[in-house]
């Protein structure tokens, strides 16, 4: 064989592995109550920075989306990923009322960062169309009050076809505490509960394990690149807002539950969120459930893992 065979052949070796390497890439829809609480932001960079997932949209929920939804934009411009498809969600849960919020995180808006008309567009939307034209089943993330995917599930159930799984954070389920994302719509938590799609869910049982530690700090703040100064940044103004200087990562690690659910321990049951209630999730176990709740967590594994993916320094991935 010539030699020129042999390069040709070793370019298609190397195009049909890189193809594989895209194909296996899992893809997902983001939806973030951002700028609530720094471990959104945590969540969509670590999600950017990850190269087993691919993530085909990010939408906003609850509240001040208007101002979500241009830190959203903000930081996928940070991160070389405005090619990601944008969209602004509900403002109010489906029972209660819009609550009057503040951010410290939105302090790094300025006049320059104004969403595109794209990205004013129905998250509802945008949920419903991108999960009907994709060709493979996508995974539907839900790290804030679970509003925009009810009403999606609602407004089109043809694409509970079309959805892998859906990964949340949100509840608890070995305790009695109210967890904000289901308290906040304990009707489109429920909703969701309900809905007969896979559900893979991860609780304060287990996030509130993954705080940051000194360590895991000092290595962020070494960071060079534009995206992690950002982050950096995001946190500096966390802590002036919380006085906390070890955030917990609750919605990051419902991230990892995606690609590494080697992670965690599941145990699979039935979910239950009363309208009656403060939002508390009742849950009962049930071996042949398609709904699977996070019970132990390897936190230092995962601390490990994140700070590696968000010191990296290479910013987006595509």
């Amino acid at each position: 064989m010539s030699w020129k065979r042999l390069a040709l052949l070793l370019v298609l070796c190397l195009t049909a592995l890189a193809q594989e390497h895209v194909q296996a890439r899992i893809p997902i829809i983001l939806d973030t109550d951002l700028g609530d609480s720094i471990d959104d932001a945590m969540a969509l960079a670590f999600a950017l920075r990850s190269p087993e997932l691919d993530v085909r949209a990010v939408t906003t929920v609850i509240d001040d989306v208007e101002s979500k939804t241009r830190l959203a934009w903000k930081m996928l411009g940070i991160f070389n990923r405005r090619d990601i498809a944008l969209a602004m969600g509900a403002v109010e849960p489906l029972l209660d009322p819009v609550m009057a919020t503040s951010s410290k995180e939105f302090d790094v808006l300025t006049r320059n960062d104004t969403i595109p008309d794209a990205a004013r567009r129905r998250a509802v939307d945008l949920i419903v169309d991108t999960l009907l034209q994709s060709r493979q089943k996508i995974t539907l993330v839900a790290i804030g009050p679970l509003t925009n995917v009810a009403l999606a599930l609602k407004t089109d159930p043809r694409i509970k076809n079309n959805i892998e799984r859906i990964v949340i954070m949100g509840g608890a389920y070995f305790t009695d505490q109210a967890e904000y994302n289901f308290k906040r719509d304990r009707v489109a938590a429920e909703i969701v509960a309900q809905s007969g799609v896979p559900i893979t869910a991860v609780g304060l049982d287990v996030t509130s394990q993954g705080q940051l530690r000194e360590k895991d700090l000092d290595q962020l703040r070494l960071a060079t690149d534009p995206a992690g100064q950002f982050l950096v940044r995001l946190l500096d103004l966390a802590e002036e807002e919380t006085h906390e200087a070890h955030p917990t990562l609750h919605d990051p690690l419902a991230i990892a539950a995606i690609f590494r659910p080697d992670l965690l321990e599941f145990q699979s049951g039935t979910v239950h969120i009363p309208l009656s209630g403060g939002g508390q999730a009742v849950f009962k176990p049930q071996p042949a459930s398609p709904t699977k709740v996070g019970s132990k967590v390897n936190a230092p594994a995962f601390l490990d893992l994140f700070t590696e993916r968000l010191s990296r320094g290479t910013g987006g991935l595509r």
